[in-house]
């Protein structure tokens, strides 16, 4: 029999008070049992940003940010190793506990050259950077994927858009190898994620920016060296909505920030173009790009051409010689103890020999045998070589160190060396046909000298004492002294042996980084500085009548024009390089530069006036 509870009254009607269970239900999830884990990695005494953090066995991934920290969280409690892995720096290992509820911090130094390799590795092939394609264009993805357990076969392989989402999960082959075609990309800028993910639950992936939005592709088809320059032919652009060509350089890593334009055509016909200028470089990279109307860009493939500005040369010469006819010049490499001729018509190197002995500032000219270079030695002798072939076809004996010799035109040599005593005819003069000494004079030892044009003088400057002392010779046309002047100022102002020129029309003097500027005369005087800033010149060159300076600047890649006797400079002529040297022939002046300013590598310009 059931029981009830009897009613009590309330205003007249029966209330039950029924014994009710109330069910106590909690709102909200409880939390995990899970901890959190903190990475810090360190390389090289700082923080390591970019570095990829995962466990053993595996749990959480992750990328540690510009204070070389991340935060793994809800981990399984339990006791893992933490590897991190910096791309083409190292990897680093530490031991952690994971506790619930808790916090655990755990940092790791990188081990430069370790490598690890838990996590699958990917070889990304293509498309190469930058990716670029019009709409409906094939774009092939490939790469090669490993792993230190997992067969490749059994990876899981994902390649997934930001923009359309999976694209491609096709299983690798037994060699590696992963890939697809497709032409079914939206019109955008995608974001192309590939991850590889093994049997243990690790994973990798490799991120790449593909436009499906450029214009349609132009191949650059040649990059050849004609003639000291490179002529570039392109194909035409096929599409109808053309803007314009864009033709880039770049260097020999084809690194598109250090890319430099040469030339813009609007003309969709214009399919070829002369670099005039090549950049001194061992190797130089070319493209071109085409934009659209709709303001898009796209770049074409890349050609690379090897010493694309000529021969370079890993010494600083000592000297430069010009042929008077020929597209020859001759360079002393002081420290090789090397003769060279390079043709600068082409850019190469027609041949090189050996001196014995130190070389030093050399000449050339024809006393009657030809066209000779007269270089000194060392050893005490003046060695003549046929300008031609570089043979050698005489040997005048000094006896004593030469470091100086030109040729006059009256059919003997002069000769600037270190007797002892010094003062004892430190330059004198030989018979280039019987090397029979004819002469000597001068004041101090090893003096640079250089003949003023139109007479039978030369002035030398010394580069054994100081101050630095200029002085004025005469001779008579058998090659005897008839004349000795030392200048008047004896250091008073700039003279420098190794910037030293005197005018074509033979009228002044011009040296030292300040371009100080004498007569070329007995008298000697000074004239003032060529104008120059805060620049600091290394060599000089003349037009025919001497009005024209041409100043190379060796803090500028430059070549200065200054005008005598006003010693003011009216323009510039800019350069590859930073001069070292010039010579003008002609309409041209042919130039030594170096790469940078502090560079020992050296190449050759050729400028057109």
């Amino acid at each position: 029999m059931k029981k009830y509870q009897s009613p009590r009254w309330l205003n007249g009607r029966p209330i039950y008070f029924i014994g009710i269970i109330i069910l106590a239900i909690f709102g909200g999830c409880a939390k995990d049992l899970t901890g959190d884990l903190n990475v810090k990695v360190f390389s090289n005494g700082g923080f390591a940003s970019g570095a990829r953090v995962y466990t053993q066995p595996a749990s959480k991934e992750g990328t540690t940010d510009q204070f070389g920290s991340v935060l793994l969280s809800e981990i399984e409690p339990g006791s893992y190793e933490v590897y991190a892995e910096l791309k083409n720096v190292g990897s680093g290992k530490e031991v952690v506990k994971v506790i619930e509820n808790e916090l655990a911090q755990v940092n790791i130094g990188i081990v430069p050259g370790l490598n690890i390799n838990l996590a699958p590795q990917i070889s990304f092939i293509l498309p190469g950077i930058p990716a670029e394609f019009s709409p409906g264009e094939n774009v092939t993805f490939s790469a090669t994927v490993s792993d230190d357990k997992t067969p490749v076969t059994e990876l899981t392989i994902e390649w997934k858009s930001d923009k359309d989402g999976v694209i491609n999960t096709q299983k690798a082959y037994s060699d590696g190898n992963i890939g697809f075609t497709t032409n079914t990309l939206s019109a955008n800028v995608h974001i192309i994620t590939l991850t590889v993910k093994d049997k243990d639950g690790y994973s990798q992936s490799y991120m790449v920016e593909v436009s499906n939005n450029a214009p349609a592709k132009v191949e650059l088809v040649e990059a050849k060296k004609i003639d000291g320059k490179i002529v570039l032919t392109w194909t035409k652009y096929p599409g109808s909505d053309f803007l314009q060509y864009e033709v880039y350089s770049s260097d020999e890593n084809c690194d598109f920030e250090k890319k430099k334009l040469i030339a813009t055509f609007n003309n969709i016909n214009t399919t070829t173009i002369t670099d005039n200028a090549p950049p001194l470089s061992y190797r130089a990279c070319y493209f071109v790009r085409v934009l659209n109307n709709a303001g898009k860009s796209r770049n074409s493939n890349t050609l690379l051409v090897d010493l694309p500005g000529g021969n370079l040369f890993n010494f600083i010469p000592h000297d430069m010689l010009v042929h008077p006819t020929k597209e020859y010049i001759y360079l002393i490499d002081l420290s090789g103890q090397k003769l060279i001729k390079y043709n600068y018509g082409n850019g190469e190197v027609e041949k090189t020999i050996t001196v014995s002995g130190t070389p030093g500032f050399s000449g050339i000219g024809d006393t009657g045998k030809g066209l000779e270079i007269y270089v000194p030695s060392s050893e005490g002798f003046v060695y003549v070589y046929d300008a031609e072939t570089l043979n050698l076809v005489n040997a005048i004996t000094t006896g004593i160190y030469t470091m100086n010799a030109l040729p006059s035109e009256n059919g003997y040599i002069l000769a600037s060396m270190a007797p002892s005593p010094w003062w004892d005819s430190p330059i004198r003069t030989y018979q280039r046909s019987t090397g029979i000494q004819i002469d000597g004079d001068g004041d101090f030892e090893r003096s640079r000298m250089r003949l003023v044009p139109g007479k039978s003088a030369l002035i030398g400057i010394s580069t054994s004492v100081s101050p630095v002392d200029m002085d004025y010779y005469e001779l008579d046309e058998a090659g005897n002294f008839v004349l000795s002047v030392d200048d008047l100022y004896h250091g008073d102002h700039p003279l420098d042996p190794y910037a030293f020129r005197i005018s074509n029309d033979g009228s002044y003097v011009i040296t030292g980084n300040e371009g100080a500027v004498y007569l070329a005369n007995s008298s000697m005087q000074f004239k003032g500085l060529l104008q120059r800033g805060n620049l600091n010149y290394s060599d000089f060159a003349f037009s025919d009548d001497g009005s024209i300076i041409y100043a190379a600047t060796a803090n500028r890649t430059s070549i200065q024009i200054g005008n005598y006797p006003s010693l003011l400079r009216s323009d510039e002529i800019l350069l590859r390089g930073f001069p070292v040297m010039i010579e003008r022939k002609a309409n041209r002046i042919i130039c030594v530069s170096k790469r940078s300013e502090s560079d020992i590598v050296t190449g050759i310009e050729v400028i057109d006036l």
